[in-house]
């Protein structure tokens, strides 16, 4: 049966009576598990069905009907809107074959409902934390000695050849709510350090008066997020200008969220999955440098591995990652062949683009980016789809174990055997407000920001350095913390390192309503999502460089990193963003001549005033690879003289 999204029916907005009818209630009168898709309808009847997981996961896969978290629409108050939103612990059914998870989650699902705002009414939101217990994960480690395995253990559940993460059983529920995506000012931001304890709330002021766009809510507490989130702290933020309805876009039913993540399960003396949630990466070789962390069961809208029956006509699909470190390489299969322009990008992290852009290839999403895609079923009655997970280099739909991608189906949907809905076609024009920025929008009189990606340092962990360019007179080379650039053009610059740790005290600071270029420079093979508050941006231009000359020693050029060619935006880079992918999404080849480095540039605007920070959203990473911002009123900047 079609999904269908749960109608305002009391000061919450929930329809309390479907979600009783849901599952198990909290001890707050919710259900613990989001609404799931009732019935089944002859006339939808629709092939496909449950299919076997790979060996060693123990779960069916396409068994369990895909979930649409009920809808929370906030309650006018004169000039702004206001809502309340409530952390509790619940047990949530993320498989119809697995045992009720424990999880932290906003209203006792997961994801949590979707707040539907209306563009260009204010909100305050108070975030009210009722959490109970010690964090739900079990985080678990294991070591790699030798570095790459054709088959790591995180492909697999359960804690066997693990230790134990010290420090984490015993978390207590501290938070801190971040409306990711949302341009509210530092002091609504959600800032990791003003963390609430049970009991207290979270008071935040959103203007909500951006374009129509999918944004997400996630618990932003500094150091832990990556258990924080994974417990279940995880929502969708909706908005609509008046705009969009007149572009006629699917809706209702056909208007479907497709929240992306992984987890890891605990196992019983047996063998068999218990249901905890289990956190486990691997460390690799004598240094234990920690793998980006990567789970084998793949959850939609917090349901493993789910279907979809669909109509044979359009649909609208707001897809988030928000899985910790994993990157989706998408793609539509029909009888396991890719369906070329399957996908078609009507929307980035920030609203709608100007026009639909089919995904040439996979549609690559990195942690805490969305797209909004439009998918054609018509020429697909009677048949099964399926969305999986790929990498380059490998056939599609294929598994590949050594990049713990031992299962790669995604969920499976099925078109009904019915007379197609032919009638409706894509706007050819999207958002009339929407334009990709030009010449004469840039700040061609200042200078760029610079932000380097590096490999592990002395803590063994990736570092991100902020720079400035200085005069190269005098220095000797290599020398730490300085790297020379040569750009397409062929100008050489020298950057010097001013910061990199969190606690440094040198910060960017920017004047209110300005636009900045910044320049992010990946001097790895791996890639990393590269995320900002208070600002958004627009993508100007993804370069290949060549960095083996930067010593990875002394941390520091021998010689320059030098341009080696243009390459393409995907069609989800072209919008306004907040994350950007740095770094290919393709293969990484080890080797001094293998993957490319890689330099995106990006065009920021700054609407909002306050303190912020920068970062990666690999959330591994966010403790080691985070950096504050200030965003200052332009005159206080050189008030009495001063900068």
């Amino acid at each position: 049966m079609e999904p269908t999204f749960v109608n305002n029916s009391d000061g919450l907005g929930f329809d309390r009576r479907a979600l009783l009818r849901a599952g198990t209630v909290t001890g707050i009168g919710l259900a613990a598990a989001a609404v799931p898709l009732l019935g089944r309808s002859a006339a939808l009847a629709a092939p496909g069905g449950p299919e076997p997981s790979a060996p060693g996961l123990g779960l069916t896969k396409f068994k369990d009907p895909l979930r649409i978290p009920p809808v929370l629409r906030p309650r006018g108050r004169g000039g702004h809107d206001e809502l309340t939103v409530r952390l509790v612990t619940a047990d949530v059914t993320l498989h119809s074959e697995l045992p009720p998870v424990p999880m932290w989650t906003y209203e006792g699902v997961y994801p949590g409902p979707t707040i539907a705002a209306t563009a260009g009414r204010p909100l305050r939101i108070t975030w009210e934390n009722r959490l109970t217990g010690n964090i739900p994960v079990k985080a678990v480690d294991f070591d790699q000695p030798q570095g790459s395995s054709p088959d790591p253990l995180s492909n697999y559940p359960g804690t066997e050849g693990c230790q134990e993460v010290a420090g984490v059983a015993g978390l207590p529920p501290w938070v801190a709510v971040h409306l990711h995506g949302m341009l509210a000012g530092g002091g609504n931001d959600g800032w990791m350090e003003n963390l609430i304890g049970p009991g207290d709330v979270q008071l935040s002021a959103y203007p909500n008066d951006q374009a129509s766009t999918t944004l997400w809510y996630h618990d932003h507490t500094h150091h832990v997020s990556r258990f924080s989130v994974y417990a279940g702290l995880v929502g969708l933020f909706t908005s609509r200008t008046e705009e969009e309805p007149a572009l006629g876009l699917p809706g209702g039913g056909q208007d479907v969220p497709l929240v992306l993540s992984d987890r890891n399960f605990d196992t019983d003396a047996s063998g068999a999955l218990a249901g905890g949630s289990v956190h486990k990466v691997g460390m690799i070789g004598a240094q234990r440098l920690m793998r980006a962390h990567a789970a084998p069961f793949t959850l939609v809208n917090g349901v493993v591995w789910p279907y979809l029956e669909v109509k044979p006509r359009w649909y609208r699909f707001r897809i988030v990652n928000a899985a910790n470190s994993r990157m989706y390489r998408l793609m539509l299969l029909a009888d396991g062949v890719p369906v070329a322009g399957g996908l078609r990008v009507i929307g980035t992290d920030q609203g709608l683009l100007d026009r639909p852009v089919p995904v040439d290839g996979a549609l690559n999403l990195s942690p805490g980016e969305r797209a909004e895609v439009l998918v054609d079923f018509t020429a697909f009655r009677g048949r099964t789809l399926k969305l999986v997970n790929t990498f380059q280099g490998i056939t599609p739909g294929a598994p590949d174990r050594k990049n713990d991608l031992l299962e790669p189906d995604v969920m499976q949907f099925r078109v009904a055997d019915r007379r197609p809905d032919t009638a409706y076609a894509p706007p050819v024009v999207l958002s009339t407000s929407f334009k990709r920025v030009g010449h004469a929008d840039l700040p061609h009189e200042q200078a760029p920001r610079w932000v380097l990606i590096c490999g592990p340092g002395s803590s063994n962990v990736p570092e991100m350095w902020e720079m400035e360019e200085v005069d190269p007179a005098g220095l000797t080379f290599p020398t730490t913390g300085v790297v020379q650039v040569r750009d397409a053009g062929g100008t050489l610059r020298t950057l010097r390192r001013t910061s990199y740790a969190y606690e440094e005290g040198r910060t960017f600071t920017i004047a209110h309503g300005s636009v900045e270029i910044w320049n992010y420079l990946n001097l790895t093979g791996v890639p990393h999502p590269m995320h900002m508050h208070l600002g958004h941006f627009q993508v100007l231009a993804r370069e290949h460089y060549d960095v083996t000359g930067f010593d990875r020693v002394t941390r520091g050029t021998s010689r320059p990193v030098t341009f080696k060619g243009a390459a393409a935006l995907d069609a989800h880079e072209t919008g306004e963003k907040d994350v950007i992918r740095v770094g290919t999404a393709g293969d990484i080849v080890p080797g001094p001549d293998g993957t490319p480095g890689e330099l995106v540039s990006v065009a920021v605007r700054f609407p909002v005033v306050g303190r912020g920070v920068h970062h990666c959203h690999m959330l591994e990473h966010e403790q080691h690879m985070m950096r504050p911002l200030v965003v200052s009123p332009a005159a206080h900047l050189h008030a009495g003289g001063h900068h």
